[in-house]
């Protein structure tokens, strides 16, 4: 009976010790597998990367459509053969853009206007101030220019997507990607509506004035 239970007692002894043998080397097996990286960012990268989120969902589609704008202008140049009745053509053609969405752009923050002049860059290739010259001339371009300084903007702005423009360049590619929800939508906005949504901004501002106000009088 001793001999048995001593048999028996070898026996799963010799069960556990395969046991543990065969989860070593699942261990080992474990340990030496390689994955690709998981890319950690800092918080002021994850700050700065939702901040340019939000400001490229919303202007993005404006700088994809001027892409899809000048493409179809040039490949109607193509057709112009005199050169006179070729800047006409261009003329009229930036005329009726700038109809189309001078509200639009008036509607924008600061903030917004400087991120829509880099992607417009980045989709075709020439800065603002490139495409108001070919198509309006040399003197319209510089007073565009100067136009735009008065409101802090740059029209000469370029893309970096390997440098000051990284972050929003890593939005973009998430966009492309589909992690990221994105309406390719261009919504026009008309006179009016720029009008009506102005004066609900200095509504608003007049109200935060009246409660900042109110506030600093209750802490007196």
């Amino acid at each position: 009976m001793k001999t048995i239970v001593a048999i028996l007692g070898m026996f799963i002894c010799s069960v556990s010790f395969g046991q543990i043998s065969g989860v070593d080397d699942q261990l080992d097996s474990l340990l030496s597998y390689e994955t690709d990286p998981v890319p950690v960012y800092t918080k002021d990268y994850l700050r700065q990367y939702n901040r340019y989120k939000r400001i490229i969902k919303k202007v993005y589609p404006y700088a994809l459509y001027a892409s899809d704008v000048l493409y179809e202008l040039e490949s109607d140049a193509e057709n112009i053969a005199k050169e006179r009745k070729k800047k006409k053509f261009y003329k009229e053609a930036y005329k009726d853009l700038k109809q189309d969405f001078k509200f639009v752009f008036l509607d924008f923050y600061t903030s917004e206007g400087k991120m829509l002049m880099k992607l417009i860059h980045r989709e075709t290739g020439m800065t603002v101030y490139d495409i108001a010259k070919k198509y309006k001339g040399q003197n319209s371009a510089t007073m565009f220019n100067v136009m735009g300084k008065l409101w802090d903007q740059d029209v000469k702005a370029k893309y970096d997507p390997e440098g000051e423009d990284k972050i929003a360049e890593h939005v973009i590619q998430d966009i492309e990607s589909g992690k990221i929800t994105f309406n390719s939508k261009v919504v026009r906005v008309t006179k009016d509506e720029y009008k009506e949504d102005q004066k609900k901004q200095r509504q608003r501002q007049r109200e935060y004035k009246k409660r900042k106000k109110q506030n600093d009088k209750d802490c007196d």
